[in-house]
């Protein structure tokens, strides 16, 4: 029983905006896919639609970096986007992605404000990746084209993996692991790397054996040549403990030059004092000493004549100086000064302000010619609230100007419109086909598909008559044979035996059988022209009229579509021009009261009436600016009087100090007089500048002078020091005593340096013994030197020979082991049958992934392929418009089956190649159905109906509507005749962010 699924509310995850911010050839581009489930993309080629596509993978599974290099925009740094998504569970959130921030990776931003990254995505994703996602939600027409490619044996293998895993993988890796599988290992075969892998440890095995033979003998040369090794290498230790003694010696004989000198100095030592009372660098000390204290006593000589001159030069200064009260006096004077000077310079910069300010307002008066006068200022009061309803006056005018422009130009537009609309539906209404035509056309086409079943039943009754009339017609024939051969028998009988009544019986038999034969012949063609004669006559209604008559259906249809729009259309435009007398209305109104407020203005400000309303908010700003110049002239001149003031005090001032000086004012200004003042009191300050930089000079003179002394008595100290230490009165004698302990310093090195001198040449036993030895014994080393010498030749001797008997026993043992020895094939017979091992290893491993991914397809079939086919069976159904009720998944060595509506099977390879393609469209669009209820994505679409004719791409746009209530759909196409079936989709164009509307 076939199926039909009910429409549902859409629970899956939903795509509603794609900003693209750079990729590819899209810069700042936004798509909007909120208002419909079923989404067309439509764009020539080479306009960026697989762009677009690459876009939202992108967006939702992110990309290589090499990969996202190619979409990098020419006309732009920035390379990403941002994706808003609306998923039942987590709500709507919007994905981002940056080729230059983090990698390419995903920030999401959910409606409470929190930020999540790709790991979060992919938990929302459900764990779907790229590959996964293409292999499910989406394909295009060059899947479609991987199925004609395959040979016909193989659709059906290939439709099962593409039903189990979304694509034609699992059937390409099943053939890589079977030629895998192959090139390991074949019971029979000699190529396959194990079967060569076994020949070739054979061969081994076989040398291996050989090599066992001569391992005997071997091993008895060996265990000589041992034997022979040990007492070489006992002979070896004896001569090395021979040459260790003769080395010893000889060092010793060696150091005995160095022991002469050690005793010699140690003699020259021991002859000074034993103890010598110094201190340590007791020479050194002294001369620094000494030259620490001799310039110290002339720098003390240099400061005591500095503090005199010092002191003389203070008093010449004193005595010129001033009353302090008369420098006090000065100070203030000149301290004030500075502001007098401001003052003068403000005084005439107030003066050229007063007269800028008077020229500008009468200036500025004279180009408003508003009839105002500089009197008129003082009295004149503008508001803050004249300039808001100034400028409102003039928005006001200016909208109204503009909105009777713009009601004239709409009241053109509609009635033009109108008229267009009115024509539009007089011409539609005249070529519309008239009721009976179309019935005409409709009983056109089903004749013609009834005259074709017809034809399908006349030629399955033909063949099943066929086969009766053959088989009727054989046994007819075997009737005639049997009844001939006993015809025969008898006659035979009849004239062997004489009885006449044998020949009676015969000819009676003969006759019926003939009769027989001869009433079925004719009966045949009796029959055979009975159905000849009720065969229906064909080619009342050709193929080509049925193709006329389904385009003259189609183009009414188009028609009766069309005129149904402008009906619509017209029936807007009526309330467009009702909208229009509403705003005209309005428009009226509000000019009325705008002309009651500009005559208050008139009242108000007499003076407007010369200035036109358009120009009022400038004329407003231009007053101000007048009002505003007249309150700063005025406050100018007030300054000016009060600076004026202060001046005359401080010269009055001045003019008085320099009188009660008694100092000469002949003819000199107020700026001479002040320069003299200045001049007195800098001079004041230049000799008290003195007069401290002595009294510094003076401190610093005595600090130094204490200084010095007190560092000369740490010094006389230190000399008085050491001569206490080494017991002496004067400088000469100390001197005297540390001469000889630096003589016996030297005797003392030289001691230590001929004691390490023997040490170096001797080893540590040697030296203990050889330090304490008499001069002597020289002839004793000599004697033991020569009789070890003697027995290192010997040693040498033997030990020679017995190396000369080894090289013979390793010849021999060399004739013995060739390049193929025993060992050597050993190893090379291991590292073979590791070899082996691994192969075996990794032909088990193949072996078993076959075996688990056979058992995969099973499973998977018995969970899946049941909803698969069931959900496949429905969309097939309405795709071939009913002629095919159900569909039969492979079975052992079968493919895919269909059985038509008249309960006729066939296989997957004896329909066309158009009805394939709908039946792989219905195939992917059940596999995704499956999938979206765990995973709950888009299904995205490119092209994939390319090849398919006008009626076969309405019914699959008419399918893809239904499935869009349960599922988004986004379709990409460049073919206008995909477009003109898609009539109730949200068509969006690849060139323009604007959505189409929907007719």
């Amino acid at each position: 029983m076939l199926k039909v699924y009910s429409t549902r509310e859409v629970t899956n995850v939903r795509l509603k905006e794609a900003t693209i911010f750079g990729f590819g050839k899209w810069v700042d581009y936004t798509i909007d896919f909120t208002d419909h489930n079923f989404i067309c993309i439509y764009g020539d080629n080479e306009s960026g639609k697989t762009t677009i596509q690459q876009f939202l993978l992108f967006m939702l599974f992110g990309m290589p970096p090499k990969k996202r290099a190619d979409y990098r925009p020419k006309t732009s740094s920035k390379m990403g986007g941002r994706l808003t998504v609306e998923d039942p569970e987590a709500g709507t959130y919007t994905i981002e992605r940056l080729h230059d921030v983090r990698n390419g990776k995903a920030v999401c931003y959910t409606p409470d404000g929190n930020e999540h990254g790709e790991t979060w995505l992919q938990e929302r994703l459900n764990g779907m990746t790229k590959e996964t996602y293409q292999s499910i939600f989406t394909f295009s027409a060059v899947d479609l084209l991987d199925i004609r490619h395959m040979k016909e044996d193989d659709v059906g293998e290939v439709l099962l993996g593409i039903g189990m895993t979304g694509s034609n993988s699992i059937h390409t890796l099943e053939k890589q692991l079977e030629a895998e599988l192959g090139d390991l290992f074949k019971p029979f075969g000699k190529k396959p790397t194990i079967n060569q892998q076994l020949t070739s440890m054979d061969t081994l095995y076989s040398s291996l054996q050989e090599y066992r033979e001569t391992k005997d003998e071997y091993r008895t040369k060996r265990e000589k040549l041992n034997q022979l090794t040990t007492e070489m290498e006992q002979l070896q230790v004896q001569l090395d403990e021979a040459k260790d003694a003769v080395f010893r010696l000889d060092k010793k004989l060696q150091a005995f030059p160095v022991l002469k000198d050690y005793q010699k100095v140690k003699e020259q030592y021991q002859s000074y004092p034993e103890q010598l009372t110094f201190p340590e660098n007791g020479i050194e000390r002294l001369e620094q000493l000494n030259e620490y204290l001799m310039p110290m006593k002339s720098e003390l000589s240099v400061l005591q004549h500095n503090l005199e001159e010092y002191k003389t030069k203070q008093d010449a200064i004193r005595n010129d100086f001033y009353h302090s009260d008369v420098y006090e006096q000065l100070e203030t004077i000149i301290q004030r000064k500075q502001n007098w000077l401001d003052c003068q310079q403000e005084l005439h910069r107030y003066e050229e302000a007063i007269q800028k300010l008077a020229w500008q307002i009468g200036k500025e008066l004279n180009q408003l010619d508003a009839g105002i006068s500089v009197d008129d200022l003082t009295s004149l009061q503008l508001p803050f609230s004249a300039e808001k309803i100034w400028n409102q006056v003039k928005r006001d005018n200016d909208q109204i100007v503009v909105m009777k422009e713009q009601l004239e130009r709409e009241h053109k537009q509609l009635l033009k419109e109108q008229a267009y609309l009115n024509e539009q539906k007089d011409k539609l209404q005249a070529s519309l086909t008239d009721e009976a035509q179309e019935h005409a056309l409709q009983e056109t086409i089903r004749q013609y598909h009834h005259e074709e079943h017809m034809q399908w039943d006349l030629a399955e009754q033909t063949n099943q008559w066929d086969q009766l009339k053959q088989r009727k017609e054989k046994n007819a024939l075997n009737w005639l044979v049997v009844g001939i051969a006993m015809c025969v028998a008898l006659m035979v009988a009849a004239f062997m035996q004489g009885a006449m009544y044998l020949w009676g019986i015969a000819g009676i038999i003969f006759f019926v059988s003939i009769g027989q034969w001869a009433v079925r012949k004719q009966s045949f063609r009796e029959f055979e022209k009975m159905f000849t004669s009720k065969r229906p006559q064909s080619g009342q209604v050709t193929e080509e009229m049925k193709r006329e008559a389904e385009q003259l259906l189609s183009e009414s249809e188009q028609k009766k579509q069309e005129l149904s729009i402008v009906q619509d259309k017209l029936q807007s435009n009526e309330m467009e021009i009702l909208k229009w007398e509403e705003k005209q209305s309005g428009l009226n109104q509000r000019e009325n009261r705008l002309n009651k407020q500009i005559a208050d203005q008139y009242r108000q400000y007499p003076f407007l009436e010369r200035i036109e309303i358009a120009y009022w908010p400038a004329f407003y700003h231009t007053l101000k600016h007048v009002l505003d110049l007249q309150q700063d002239k005025e406050q100018q001149e007030w300054e000016y009087d009060k600076r004026l003031q202060e001046s005359k005090q401080f010269e009055n001032w001045t003019e008085r100090t320099f009188r009660d000086m008694n100092w000469e004012d002949t003819g000199k200004s107020v700026e001479d007089k002040l320069a003299d003042m200045e001049h007195v009191l800098q001079k004041y300050r230049d000799d008290l500048a003195r007069m401290e930089q002595y009294d510094q000079w003076i401190a610093e003179t005595e600090a130094r002078r204490r200084q010095i002394q007190k560092k000369m008595r740490v010094y006389e100290e230190a000399l008085t020091q050491l001569m206490t230490v080494a017991g002496t009165d004067t400088q000469e004698e100390y001197l005297k005593k540390g001469k000889q302990l630096k003589e016996k310093q030297e005797y003392a090195n030289r001691m230590s340096e001929l004691d390490n001198q023997l040490a170096r040449i001797l080893p540590g036993d040697d030296y203990e013994t050889f330090i304490t030895m008499e001069l002597s014994e020289e002839h004793v080393l000599k004697s033991a030197y020569e009789s070890e010498s003697d027995r290192i030749s010997e040693l040498e001797r033997t030990i020679e020979k017995k190396r000369e008997l080894r090289a013979d026993m390793n010849a021999e043992l060399a004739a013995l082991e060739t390049s193929e020895s025993y060992s050597e094939a050993l190893h090379r017979f291991t590292i073979e049958q590791e070899k082996l091992e691994h192969l075996a290893e990794e032909w088990a491993v193949l072996k078993a992934a076959k075996e688990m991914l056979t058992e995969t397809k099973r499973n998977y079939r018995r969970n899946y392929m049941g909803q698969v086919t069931e959900k496949t069976t429905y969309y097939f159904h309405q795709l071939t418009q009913k002629a095919y009720n159900a569909i039969y998944p492979p079975e052992e060595n079968k493919p895919f089956r269909v059985e038509a509506k008249d309960g006729i099977r066939y296989d997957v390879n004896e329909l066309s190649q158009a009805t394939i393609d709908q039946l792989y469209v219905s195939l992917r669009l059940g596999i995704s159905e499956v999938m979206s209820e765990k995973h709950r994505l888009p299904f995205i679409i490119d092209d994939a109906f390319v090849h398919f004719d006008p009626a076969r791409t309405k019914q699959v746009i008419a399918l893809l509507s239904e499935v869009s209530q349960r599922q988004q759909i986004i379709l990409f196409t460049c073919k206008t005749s995909v477009v003109e079936a898609a009539t109730n989709v949200s068509l969006i164009e690849s060139d323009s962010s604007v959505r189409i509307p929907l007719p």
